[in-house]
């Protein structure tokens, strides 16, 4: 994984992640980052695409609560209920709860999947992230292998702390570019920069030789292969001398209005440059939000801090002003058609609150939320039964869930190159149409 800083993530299980593989910067003339693409573009020969839809997975690591989010249950017990009520939407007959109001003004664009469920309750995003228990390679990997770039921009960019999925099978060329802090003061590309003694007209010096070189050696020894080479190092030319990659990851230059829309928070910042990026041409951006103050991010159990308070006040407010900016922007920019939104984590949480005035691991019912992408929107897809115990209509499967995320993204998952990925595992008809 081409690593950007230095991060460290903690779970209520206490388990501590160290960046394992970082890239230094680029030799003479980019001949590392060619290496990198020319391995890209020899993995993927070619896309079956449907439509060029990117994607921005907004991962709420530590398992968010159905209840307190997207499947409220105003009619169960108590103990059960919890201490927040449901919400109307700009939707007749949707609900989401009250901890997120602007959210509820666009329930229009949103599709939401109240009967995911899978067996696993300990912190782990390979099933959610993946598909499959035990699988590590990620969307991102398998979007970029299958469709490939968009003119120079990474295709594959991660933005928060580590997490245990990458490019798993398709290995190191298929890993993305991760971004610890998106906030402007730490965010360093050093694989997208010259070396600091290798100016720009001495660069263009050095590639005129060794483009005559080339002239040379392909009269002599004419080829795909050296074709392809070249391709690559071209690439690699045209991303060490271009403005375009380093700018798409600039948030200085946006509007501080915008940025304010966004958020004061890693979370709010993190979704736009999220956009950005798409806007310049990566196709997956996955979010993961930024560590809590005591356990991670949203595992609320309620014996770190009081309960529900942390919901209320830290998780559910920035959740709702950050992705509601998002949608928006996106929309007013007319890119919300063509790009993807997902939200969600590793599980739900528990029906019934625990004694700490909380909610415990739950994998067994859950709701994410999809939103653009050409999706028909104000939907809720399958339900949950009364307690949100168990999915009582349509349950997904993260296998399911992985084709269906996709589908949407224009794949073709009837692709023999998705076997491996997929398996036997079909879209979500009721998602997909």
């Amino acid at each position: 994984m081409f690593g950007i800083g230095n991060t460290s993530v903690r779970t209520c299980a206490g388990i501590s992640r160290r960046e394992m593989l970082t890239i230094g910067g680029m030799g003479m003339a980019g001949l590392t980052l060619a290496d990198w693409l020319r391995a890209k573009a020899e993995a993927a020969p070619g896309a079956a695409s449907l439509r060029d839809v990117s994607c921005i997975f907004l991962w709420l690591d530590g398992g968010p609560s159905h209840f307190e989010t997207f499947d409220p249950k105003p009619d169960a017990p108590d103990t059960v209920r919890g201490p927040y009520g449901p919400i109307q939407t700009n939707v007749n007959g949707i609900q989401i709860c009250e901890l997120m109001p602007r959210l509820s003004q666009h329930m229009d664009k949103c599709v939401l999947v109240r009967g995911m469920n899978h067996g696993i309750d300990a912190h782990s995003p390979i099933p959610m992230l993946t598909g499959f228990a035990g699988e590590t390679t990620s969307y991102g990997a398998v979007i970029s292998r299958i469709q490939g770039y968009r003119g120079n921009m990474p295709p594959y960019v991660h933005v928060g702390s580590r997490l245990g999925v990458g490019g798993g099978r398709l290995g190191a060329p298929f890993f993305p570019v991760e971004i610890a802090d998106p906030t402007g003061s730490r965010v360093q590309l050093p694989q997208f920069a010259l070396s600091a003694d290798i100016h720009a007209d001495r660069f263009s010096q050095r590639r005129e030789l060794l483009t005559a070189i080339d002239r040379f050696r392909r009269s002599a020894h004419a080829n795909d292969a050296i074709e392809r080479m070249d391709q690559s190092y071209q690439r690699a030319v045209d991303i060490l001398t271009s403005t375009q990659v380093r700018d798409a990851f600039n948030l200085a230059g946006e509007n501080e209005n915008l940025r304010e829309r966004y958020g004061a928070n890693l979370f709010g910042q993190s979704c736009l440059l999220a956009r950005r990026l798409v806007q310049a041409g990566t196709r997956f951006v996955q979010i993961k939000w930024y560590d809590g103050p005591a356990w991670d991010a949203w595992d609320v159990h309620g014996a770190d801090l009081g309960g529900m308070v942390r919901m209320e006040q830290h998780l559910c407010p920035r959740l709702d002003q950050g992705l509601t900016a998002l949608l928006t922007d996106l929309q007013d920019r007319r890119m919300l058609q063509n790009t993807l939104i997902v939200v969600g984590g590793e599980f739900g949480r528990t029906p019934r609150i625990n004694r700490s005035g909380a909610r415990d691991h739950f994998p067994y019912c859950f709701s994410y939320l999809l939103a653009g992408g050409g999706l028909e929107g104000g939907r809720v897809v399958g339900s949950s039964d009364r307690t949100g115990s168990r999915p009582a209509s349509v349950p997904v499967s993260p296998a399911q869930f992985a084709a269906t995320l996709y589908r949407l993204v224009g794949i073709d998952t009837t692709d023999a190159r998705m076997r491996p990925f997929l398996r036997e595992a079909l879209p979500v008809s009721e998602i997909v149409g």
